[in-house]
């Protein structure tokens, strides 16, 4: 089933829309701690509430703390298993090539976001990324990938941010 069939079924979208303004809210509380603004909600495989984290990275001082890795680290440690199967992420904004890496390995079923790469390239000045389909889609696996949910909030969380290096949080 393609996103657009998935996304008809007006429950899923609204338990899609629910888990995309969680993730938000998590990307504004990661922007308010001076971490960069990402937010990631799980669900599971009947679209109900699982985990919600936000990026870490500068709190932690560990660069792989990215709020789609921190949702999945933390709920598999929770549960006492590696792979998600059938599970569904919803992310603030498209995963970058590192946390396409770990959704791939994850296994995760589903994968929603609100604001693209290209949409985040423009606001930072950065260079065009993969997309996460792209990674995530390689090899046999086929894996749901809609993006653009709720786009104009996911853009909201951006509004004064400035992507600029940091190597610890401004106290």
């Amino acid at each position: 089933m393609d996103v657009t069939q998935m996304l008809s079924d007006t429950g899923i979208r609204q338990s899609i829309e629910d888990a995309m303004r969680i993730a938000i809210e998590e990307a504004e509380i990661a922007k308010r701690k001076g971490e960069n603004p990402y937010g990631a909600v799980l669900l599971d495989p009947e679209y109900h509430f699982c985990h919600k984290a936000h990026s870490q990275s500068i709190e932690r001082s560990d660069p792989t703390a990215h709020a789609e890795i921190q949702v999945i680290r933390e709920f598999c440690q929770i549960q006492k298993r590696v792979y998600l199967e059938n599970y569904i992420l919803v992310c603030s904004a498209e995963p970058c090539v590192m946390c396409s890496g770990a959704i791939k390995w994850a296994k995760i079923g589903q994968i929603y976001y609100s604001v693209p790469q290209n949409e985040i390239n423009k606001i930072s000045g950065g260079r065009l990324k993969p997309s996460c389909e792209s990674l995530i889609n390689s090899g046999t696996s086929q894996k749901v990938i809609g993006g653009k949910i709720l786009l104009d909030e996911g853009l909201r969380v951006f509004e004064g941010f400035q992507f600029t290096p940091q190597d610890k949080l401004n106290k």
